[in-house]
This record gives structure tokens, sequence and C-alpha cells, in this order.
């Protein structure tokens, strides 16, 4: 099966009817129909001031509060704007707080992420850019329920600037 929206081949092995998937290719969220064919999912209607599908943030005092959501869950996380700010800084410098890691077996000469952590309510949130040669500049976020989300690095920057500035 191909995907609808860049036509890179995807491996449905395992996924039933209903089920959802992304095409690695072009982030693309997918569904599994009955019939074996795959169906764009779309995006709900962008909210005023919402820079991206998945993630809305807002500032409440000395706190920023991140809602990521995959369009069937929410996860609400809480940190200080000045962590997350400085977090984002460090991203944006190349510096984690970790050795920088390579993805893939043949070692390159460019790290592929860049790891950094902020404390959170519900402990700590591991903020990852991926630098990995060839393919978008990736935020990832792994909350600590150990949910993973992925964004336009510098899209995340855009929404969020008003809010730690």
């Amino acid at each position: 099966m191909v995907c609808p929206a860049c036509g890179e081949t995807l491996e449905l092995a395992g996924y039933e009817a209903g089920d959802l998937l992304d095409c690695e290719a072009c982030g693309a969220v997918l569904r599994l129909l009955s019939d074996g064919t795959l169906e764009l999912v779309e995006a709900p209607p962008e909210e005023e001031g919402e820079a991206l599908w998945g993630l809305t943030a807002y500032g409440e005092g000395e706190e920023a509060v991140l809602v990521f959501s995959d369009g069937t869950l929410e996860e609400e996380v809480r940190t200080l704007k000045a962590d997350l700010l400085e977090a984002l800084r460090r991203l944006e410098e190349g510096v984690g707080e970790e050795p920088p890691k390579e993805a893939e077996d043949e070692p390159n000469l460019e790290p592929d992420y860049v790891t950094v952590h902020v404390e959170t309510d519900g402990g700590p949130m591991a903020l990852r850019r991926i630098l990995f040669p060839g393919s978008p500049d990736l935020l990832e976020f792994t909350l600590p329920s150990g949910s993973v989300y992925q964004f336009p690095f510098r899209e995340v920057q855009e929404l969020l600037k008003p809010i730690l500035l």
C-alpha cells in the first residue's frame, strides 16, 4: 500500500481496519480502512492563535502550559517558562545534556540528535532536536507519561516565543 499524500510504500503488517499510522516519509496521519486502503486523516481546523496541530500552549504566571494531542488523547504538561526557554536555547545552539547520539549503525560526522531535560509537574520531560542529515529539523517531546510527539523545531519556537518572553 502507498501513502495517499506522498506515494511512499508503507508496510501494513500488524495493522487492522481503523488503526491510525504515520507515514515516516511525509508525516501524514493515515487510517487503515476495512477495504485495505488508506485514508488521509485531516487535522482539525486550527483555532485562532494555534500554530501547530497537536500542540497548544499558554502562559500561567511563571509556568508554561503545553497541551499535546494526537486527535484522540490530550495531555497537559506544566513547566517553568525560564526552564523551557533555556532548554530551547540550548537545543538551538546544539548543546545537550547527553553526548550527541547516532540513530543508525553506520557512524557519520554529524550528531543525529541533541537532548535536554525539563522538569515538569509530572516528572522530567525530554526535548530532543533531531538533526539527521537530509531530514526535516524536528523537535521531539517525550512526556513523563512516555508519550512522544514530534513537531517542526522552528514552528515550535514560533509558537512558544510569545509565551516564554
